[in-house]
């Protein structure tokens, strides 16, 4: 598969990357499949497993990942593809519960964007797009390795912090890289109460087509407010 990646990257016919978690895997297709796998119309995917948002502000994308994504940056259509990156919701689920409190506690975030932004500049991209992690839920199978920590609304407000630090960060960032937009879709997604609604999840954890939609919509919005703002 890597081959075809390639070919299509030197064919001018990759438009958009989703890199990341689960989400990124899901979130624009309905199953998993390869890690490395074109989805339909110059869409793909590059699925690294169950990664944190924490590891990757840590040690950055797998140097094999960069390697293979530098072949991209150097086709001569790299500005026009479209990179999605999606990092965090086991995060929220499984780890910052119990120190959502602490000083510091979500100090990794500006890393994380950053990483984001050194991996754009490996792809040769002007813009790249980072998903907010979606809700989280009751609802969702326990994943083995991977246990629940905290209530539901504990881990709500986990995830609005995470949320907060996300958008900050983005603000703050310098101008002179990449430019890092937010795909956030929180509001959306959420009940009165911040939990995933049913019309949006299949698993309480993962959209479908009604909540894919809205994705779509959101990243439209966000290419489009800052094509316009340019």
């Amino acid at each position: 598969m890597s081959f075809k990646f390639f070919w299509a990257a030197y064919r001018g016919q990759l438009k958009e990357i989703w890199v990341g978690d689960s989400h990124a895997a899901l979130t624009p297709a309905r199953e998993l499949g390869k890690p490395l796998r074109h989805i339909e119309d110059g869409r793909w995917v590059c699925h690294l497993g169950p990664r944190l948002q924490f590891s990757i502000a840590a040690r950055g994308l797998p140097p094999r990942i960069l390697r293979v994504f530098r072949v991209v940056g150097r086709a001569k259509h790299a500005k026009d593809v479209l990179w999605v990156y999606s990092f965090g919701e086991i995060d929220v689920r499984c780890h910052l519960v119990p120190r959502m409190d602490e000083p510091g506690t979500y100090d990794f975030v500006p890393a994380y964007l950053e990483r984001i932004r050194e991996a754009a500049r490996v792809t040769g991209s002007d813009r790249v797009l980072v998903y907010v992690p979606p809700p989280e839920s009751d609802v969702a199978e326990e994943q083995t390795g991977f246990p629940v920590v905290g209530t539901l609304e504990e881990r709500t407000r986990a995830l609005h912090l995470m949320r907060d630090a996300m958008h900050k960060a983005a603000d703050s960032m310098s101008d002179d890289g990449p430019r890092i937009l937010l795909v956030d879709c929180i509001d959306e997604f959420s009940d009165e109460f911040g939990v995933w609604q049913w019309r949006y999840t299949y698993d309480g954890l993962h959209t479908n087509d009604e909540g894919r939609a809205v994705v779509r919509a959101e990243i439209n919005r966000v290419l489009a407010a800052d094509g316009a703002g340019r």
